[in-house]
């Protein structure tokens, strides 16, 4: 079981980035939010990467995370019967693990409906088998009527043709927006200018 790779990021891809620790590159899966800030930096840069090591149809998949919290969250979600690693990325990529938490605890699965690639049986098996388990979580701030809002605005801009981390990315930075619609038109500027 690899714990963690320290090196520097050789190549980075729209899901996974190749770092090269010892002489070996290793290709990891990160998540959007990860893989768009390391893309910001200009030549090699040095990371450290939590990562966690799946064995599935005889394949070796590494999944990387900045911060401890993340793969513990990584190890809950996978726990849950018939939730594969790609899809707990997915949840991690689209869902604060606050607003997870309130929604597992509201048991509100059309509150996760808003995860791509996860079905109403799905979320339903979410909130009852993480019941408990994520009380870890900081909930200072949380807002779920946010989340439903963030959803649609990306949800938006997906459906005009920009990728999700392109949405998510441009819906970060107009985050003052008084509604749905004013965030999607000041997000649809920034898009426009890149």
């Amino acid at each position: 079981m690899i714990g963690f790779i320290e090196g520097t990021i050789e190549y980075i891809g729209d899901k996974q980035a190749i770092i090269s620790a010892g002489g070996i590159g290793y290709t990891i899966t990160l998540a959007p939010k990860i893989l768009t800030s390391l893309s910001k930096n200009q030549g090699p840069v040095k990371v450290f990467v939590y990562s966690k090591l799946n064995m599935r149809e005889g394949t070796f998949d590494l999944y990387g995370f900045t911060k401890t919290e993340d793969l513990e969250l990584f190890k809950i979600l996978t726990s849950v019967s018939g939730l594969g690693p790609k899809t707990a990325m997915q949840v991690l990529s689209t869902v604060e693990p606050r607003h997870l938490k309130e929604a597992v605890a509201n048991e509100d699965p059309q509150a996760l409906r808003t995860i791509s690639g996860l079905g109403m049986k799905t979320a339903q098996r979410l909130v009852v088998e993480l019941q408990g388990k994520l009380d870890y979580i900081d909930m200072t701030g949380s807002d779920l009527g946010a989340l439903d809002m963030e959803a649609q605005a990306q949800e938006a801009l997906v459906s005009l043709g920009y990728s999700q981390t392109q949405a998510k990315e441009a819906l970060k930075q107009v985050k003052g927006a008084a509604d749905l619609s004013d965030r999607v038109r000041k997000a649809l500027q920034l898009l426009a200018k890149k």
